[in-house]
């Protein structure tokens, strides 16, 4: 009996606990892009301390504020779906790329993040596990569609 409570408690607190993680993290970093601007070209000081992949990738990111407050709206949006227990779903499935293209952005040009990069992807792809059963219908091509229009328990093919 306690560990059928203590399964159920963890079933329930863990992908809460990755949600708010989740969330903490790509809100400060979506304001930091925001408000104070993340990128631009690094100091020579930097460059030389983080590399050539650091530099090279910083100052592209840099380069247009538009494409930083893109990347920022993107982080912020799906920060604060993920904070909504309605739709945390979505806010994972949006999180889920970026998360993704950070990692590998890291990754690629040696940015020095990679270990926290990694637990955001493998943390988000965990949200999604545990949402698979929500996410079926959208990944087959001939689903059942439950429609409040037509009344309840009508069924729609498409």
């Amino acid at each position: 009996m306690a560990q059928i409570r203590l399964f159920r408690v963890l079933r329930q607190s863990i992908p809460a606990t990755f949600r708010l993680f989740l969330a903490a993290n790509f809100l400060i970093y979506g304001a930091v892009k925001l408000v104070f601007g993340q990128f631009g070209a690094p100091t020579p000081e930097i460059a030389a301390a983080n590399g050539e992949g650091f530099a090279l990738a910083w100052t592209f990111f840099g380069y247009s504020r538009i494409y930083e407050i893109f990347i920022g709206i993107g982080e912020l949006v799906a920060a604060i779906l993920l904070l909504i227990p309605r739709t945390y779903t979505i806010g994972a499935m949006i999180y889920f790329p970026i998360a993704v293209n950070v990692m590998m952005v890291n990754y690629c040009f040696d940015i020095g993040v990679q270990d926290l990069s990694t637990i955001l992807t493998l943390m988000s792809a965990a949200l999604l596990w545990v949402d698979r059963k929500k996410l079926y219908p959208l990944l087959q091509r001939n689903h059942q569609v439950y429609t409040k229009q037509f009344g309840k328990g009508r069924i729609v093919h498409d």
